[in-house]
């Protein structure tokens, strides 16, 4: 199916009510579907920033501790963005972007955004309102790791999942220590605590599929 940068727009929340000759505007200005095999960087640190868009796959952001150990900050899915401060400030990337599999990214460049903002303001300020809804989330991810316990981490992970995608029966996409590192614990104490949950009865696993019930 012939890809329509778009629709590919469309995906990102804060494009997705923006008047139809403002989308194909900002599509003029943005690249899309460029490829990305799995374990690829789209993204190091120090190398120019701009918006990125999942159109497909999956990716993660981490940065890496005194000891050279990684350190996830999230969890790219399909449709999210990364990079939406890089569009106003001149500066360099400070982390890195790793395909997770392979991976189809769509982008725009800060100079020529910026160009765009001045004859589309009202962009700015869905971008406005989207940082904040960032932010909360961001909170919730460090409140989530810094409170709970390893159990209770990943359930509310599996209930984030199930209300994003609307369905109580979903495949996980990401392999257990990319999972284990986003929420902060070892791969074994993810698997030892998710194996206690379907003791539990509050899920089922069969292989990458997990049930809530």
């Amino acid at each position: 199916m012939k890809h329509n940068p778009e629709k590919c727009l469309t995906k990102v929340e804060i494009f997705k009510t923006l008047p139809q000759e403002v989308k194909e505007k900002l599509s003029t200005i943005s690249t899309h579907q460029i490829l990305y095999k799995k374990g690829r960087l789209i993204r190091s640190m120090g190398e120019a920033g701009g918006l990125l868009v999942i159109d497909r796959g999956c990716a993660k952001v981490f940065n890496l501790d005194e000891e050279g150990n990684e350190v996830v900050l999230n969890i790219l899915q399909e449709g999210e963005i990364e990079g939406e401060g890089d569009l106003f400030r001149d500066s360099k990337s400070n982390t890195f972007i790793e395909a997770l599999e392979d991976t189809q990214i769509c982008g725009i460049d800060r100079n020529k955004f910026q160009i765009f903002l001045k004859e589309n303001p009202e962009v700015a300020l869905k971008l406005l309102n989207n940082f904040g809804q960032k932010i909360v989330q961001t909170q919730r991810h460090e409140l989530l790791k810094s409170v709970l316990d390893a159990k209770k981490r990943i359930w509310e992970y599996l209930k984030d999942i199930s209300i994003k995608s609307g369905k109580k029966e979903f495949s996980l996409r990401l392999k257990k220590k990319d999972i284990a590192a986003y929420l902060g614990m070892s791969p074994e104490t993810f698997s030892r605590k998710l194996k206690e949950l379907e003791k539990e009865g509050v899920i089922e696993v069969r292989g990458k599929k997990v049930k809530l019930r």
